[in-house]
């Protein structure tokens, strides 16, 4: 083989090389820009409280922890039910789609009765929480 053509073929397999790293990060740039928390549709990754029992009724859906959720909003359809109401002492049911444990508790700054939800859970919140979730942090 001559010089030219190895170079020629050392040049078509950067090339190759170069477009399927750019196709990865295109790839993975996409995935992660489709998960939107607080869109009112819980994705995968996502932790997600329920305004209604059962997981029923728009959803608070987030990725990161929050110290108060006075200032958020249930979100969903314009049918959902609560859409609108704050997230503060309104949730009945969550899910859990992230590869972490959430801790909620029952008053802001991470204080209160604490609970913890583990990753891939899903269920109504036990009297002593249901309707008085206030805050939330992933992770230990």
């Amino acid at each position: 083989m001559n010089k030219e053509h190895r170079t020629a073929r050392r040049i078509a397999a950067l090339a190759v090389t170069v477009a399927a790293f750019g196709g990865f990060t295109l790839a993975a740039t996409g995935s992660a820009a489709a998960n939107t928390p607080q869109n009112g549709t819980l994705e995968s990754s996502e932790f997600g409280l329920y305004y209604n029992s059962g997981r029923v009724g728009c959803v608070h859906d987030m990725m990161y922890d929050d110290s108060t959720f006075g200032n958020n909003n249930f979100k969903g359809p314009a049918s959902c039910a609560g859409r609108g109401e704050t997230v503060n002492d309104n949730t009945a049911s969550y899910r859990n789609r992230s590869l972490l444990d959430y801790q909620v508790w029952t008053d802001r700054d991470f204080d209160g009765a604490k609970g913890v939800i583990p990753s891939g859970y899903a269920g109504n919140a036990s009297s002593d929480f249901k309707n008085e979730i206030s805050s939330a942090r992933f992770g230990d």
